[in-house]
């Protein structure tokens, strides 16, 4: 008997089966926010709570949580520090998983109070801080965070002659003013971008100035000329360019404390006073929905309304790139309510918030973010699983970053 057709649809199936267990990615089907295309994590240097420098790139071909907590923190945070210790104590035995929580209150997480709250607690990976606040700050953008501003604005590393802090309540110094740049894109993703006045001249401080500080803090690219009668006129922002009357172009507001709108500003941009007609600005597409323009103090930064004429890929790279999170909103109901969304919005309609504690990341081996867990109450069995794929069945995206570039989202 002739046994070799027999032989050879064994080794036919033994070959396909190993490009599902053994020559390949096993699927799998994440529980947390999957980044769509992976994205690559931002390197960092901070100090651990004993006083070591640790790097992103300490963590060369390990999969690495990112957390941001603050100790300080009466709720939120405490629940994701126990939950991150509960995954550091079952999976104790992976070599390849690295924890790091990032603080985003360094004027009270001090390298000394964190060794002794993580001592009192028994955490023993690394917590980060930094006694120069603008190098946290940069962090925090850089992961798209969107921290509240009594964080934003705790450093007190600035004492008086007799060693007390400053008074913070006195806004002569202009240290901890805070004014943000709202942008509205047409296809109605937003971005609202924080500003800090002590970068502003110390006197008649005008919109643009506001406008050109801000922006280019957040690594936001601008397209303008200088008319010789009107000024700085916006021509794109963020490699958005608008085309012009009729079609559309960027139109500038002001923002009005007394009735909480946006309101079209009467004057060009170099005749806008900050502090004097208002404190914060923001720049809408003409063709745009105003309705999705964020107000300040806004915890939500970007929104995928999913239907406006983009994918939901290249909304994702827009918010991003403008240095924020891209975030699934519910918003109003739309005509394409049905869209089957992909990535980070997955079948998924809950609102995420960016900041103040209420992301966790996974990069993986390859230094890109994977996955997102929003909030505190994630499963830890849900987490670990993902994180044990992440480990042990995953062989990166280095290899199909091409394949998803091609792909409709």
């Amino acid at each position: 008997m002739d046994n070799r057709p027999v032989l050879l649809a064994i080794l036919l199936l033994t070959s396909a089966l190993a490009g599902c267990f053994g020559g390949g990615d096993e699927p799998h089907d994440f529980n947390g926010i999957e980044y769509d295309p992976a994205s690559p994590a931002p390197e960092f240097t901070l100090t651990d709570q004993n006083g070591q420098s640790v790097s992103l790139s300490d963590f060369e071909d390990k999969v690495v949580v990112v957390a941001f907590t603050y100790t300080a923190c009466p709720d939120v945070c405490l629940t994701i520090e126990a939950n991150l210790h509960y995954v550091n104590e079952q999976l104790s035995d992976e070599s390849d998983l690295v924890i790091l929580s990032i603080t985003m209150d360094p004027a009270r997480d001090t390298p000394e109070h964190l060794a002794e709250w993580t001592t009192q607690r028994g955490y023993d990976w690394p917590h980060l801080t930094s006694d120069d606040h603008s190098e946290l700050e940069q962090v925090w953008n850089h992961y798209n965070l969107l921290v509240d501003n009594d964080h934003i604005n705790s450093d007190h590393s600035n004492h008086g002659e007799d060693g007390s802090h400053d008074d913070h309540s006195n806004h002569d110094g202009h240290s901890d003013m805070l004014h943000q740049v709202a942008v509205l894109y047409p296809n109605n993703t937003t971005a609202l971008l924080d500003g800090h006045h002590d970068m502003l001249p110390e006197e008649n401080a005008t919109g643009w100035n506001l406008t050109e500080t801000t922006m280019s803090m957040n690594n936001v690219s601008l397209n303008y000329s200088v008319h010789e009668t009107w000024g700085h006129e916006m021509n794109g922002i963020n490699d958005i360019d608008a085309p012009g009357y009729p079609d559309w172009y960027w139109s500038l507001y002001i923002w009005n404390t007394t009735n909480e709108t946006w309101e079209l500003s009467p004057v060009g941009v170099d005749d806008v006073i900050i502090m004097q007609d208002t404190d914060h600005l923001a720049w809408a597409a003409s063709n745009a929905n105003l309705s999705y323009l964020p107000a300040p103090g806004s915890d939500m930064v970007c929104y995928n309304m999913g239907t406006h004429g983009t994918t939901n890929h290249t909304q994702q790279i827009d918010c991003e790139t403008a240095g924020y999170m891209w975030v699934a909103n519910q918003g109003p109901p739309s005509d394409d309510d049905s869209h089957d969304h992909d990535g980070m919005d997955s079948g998924n309609e809950e609102v995420y918030e960016v900041g103040h504690n209420t992301v966790t990341f996974i990069i993986d081996k390859d230094g890109k973010k994977r996955l997102l867990f929003s909030g505190s109450d994630w499963s830890t069995a849900d987490f670990i699983e993902d994180l044990e794929h992440l480990l042990h069945h995953d062989s990166g995206t280095s290899g199909s970053s091409d394949e998803h570039s091609h792909h409709d989202h």
